[in-house]
């Protein structure tokens, strides 16, 4: 049980967290929008040099969403942008999170309102799906500019901090939001729909084993139900919306209509075209499409035994080179939508349970984690798709370090 002296170093550092957020946003409040812009810009470019570990994964991100759309040396460049961007959208956040509504509408615009107007005027809500896009803490405050007389409601997840939960909730609903949380009861949050409530879900974050297999970018993933459940249970009508920055300190926002079936498929399809409206307004910093494996939970409990269509697929190393000589992988852990590839010693002949078509790398038994540190990063890049996890058995040190240090998921099964 923590104690009083436990606790005490953590009010201080809420305490502290909620002074420098506060500092920040009477600073920044007294600036020009685009140059509280062009500061945070300036920020990401830093994070961008300084963090290798977040480049890597919004790189990773950008293959997968963009394959065969851009070559590596675009999808780099598109990166580095993201980077920038995103800093300067967050910066910006903390200016308008204080903006007076009489002054939204100088930073933000609705390209096409009448598509809402015509979903509220079924008079059976509406659930909006968002994303982390664009300075997307206006997404709160834009209430403001919808038809007079809307109620709007909004799933949010708690801060650490309570100081500045309390701070964030507070203005929100300030500005006439109603604020649901996870642990609220689904037949409420449908019950504020059939009023002709319009209630905004994150629909873009990564969820576990929970969630639904869906395609998301062409990627088999899962995403949560939530949306498309809560759309059926009060007959709403469902709008994603983007959120895209037009100038330094001004955004825009267009909603876009649902026009296949109201499935958890269907509200991803809807999201992926707000989204692909500007790539890099997208928060691209968090792994989208992680699997979550461990060795008693495979491939196919991730993914599900059906092949789920063609898209992209999968790619996995089958490490061997450091694997016990006669070990080869379990049927479990196959699956139609995983491309494999073999990890083996220079010299070795691919195992015969193998594939004669299976792309073969070499990597020395027992190197060193530096060595292999580079021989993963090569193989990466291989193919236009990133490497999604690597599989062994009882894998070294070295080779769990190299993996980690590579953003690579490493399951390491017994003998």
């Amino acid at each position: 049980m923590s104690g009083p002296a436990e606790k005490h170093p953590k009010r201080w550092r809420w305490r502290f967290e909620w002074l420098c957020q506060t500092a920040l946003e009477n600073s920044v409040g007294w600036l020009p929008g685009p140059l509280v812009f062009r500061l945070g810009e300036s920020l990401g470019w830093l994070v961008w040099k300084c963090l290798p570990q977040r480049r890597k994964t919004v790189l990773r991100n950008l293959r997968i969403a963009f394959c065969g759309e851009h070559d590596l040396p675009e999808l780099r460049r598109i990166a580095q942008a993201t980077f920038q961007r995103t800093g300067g959208n967050l910066f910006s956040a903390a200016r308008t999170a204080r903006l007076a509504p009489a002054k939204l509408g100088s930073v933000i615009q609705i390209e096409n309102l009448e598509l809402l107007e015509q979903a509220l005027a079924e008079g059976k809500g509406v659930v909006l799906l968002l994303s982390h896009m664009g300075n997307w803490e206006l997404l709160s405050r834009i209430v403001h500019l919808f038809p007079p007389g809307a109620k709007t409601g909004a799933f949010y997840r708690p801060l650490n901090n309570p100081l500045l939960n309390e701070d964030v909730l507070r203005r929100r609903q300030a500005d006439g939001t109603r604020m649901f949380s996870k642990r609220d009861n689904p037949h409420l949050v449908a019950g504020f729909l059939r009023t002709g409530g319009i209630v905004g879900i994150l629909a873009d974050q990564r969820v576990g084993a929970p969630g639904e297999l869906v395609r998301f970018f062409g990627r088999l993933t899962r995403a949560s139900p939530l949306p498309s459940l809560l759309a059926r249970r009060s007959k709403s009508s469902v709008l994603a919306l983007s959120l895209t920055t037009v100038t330094d300190g001004r955004w825009s926002a267009r909603f876009v209509a649902m026009e296949s079936a109201n499935t958890t498929d269907g509200c991803m399809v809807t999201l992926e075209k707000a989204m692909q409206h500007a790539a890099l307004d997208v928060f691209w910093l968090q792994e989208r499409w992680k699997v979550y494996l461990e060795p008693d939970f495979t491939i196919r409990d991730w993914l599900g035994t059906q092949t789920h269509g063609c898209g992209k697929p999968h790619r996995a190393l089958v490490w061997l080179s450091d694997a016990p000589h006669g070990w080869r992988l379990p049927e479990a852990w196959t699956h139609p939508d995983v491309i494999y590839e073999a990890v083996i010693e220079p010299g070795q002949a691919l195992p015969a349970w193998l594939p004669d078509t299976t792309a073969v790398h070499r990597a020395p038994r027992g190197a060193n984690r530096a060595t292999l540190h580079k021989l993963i990063a090569a193989m990466d890049l291989t193919a236009a798709l990133p490497v999604d996890y690597i599989v062994t058995c009882d894998a070294t040190p070295a080779l769990t370090k190299a993996s980690r240090g590579e953003c690579i998921p490493l399951v390491s099964l017994a003998n």
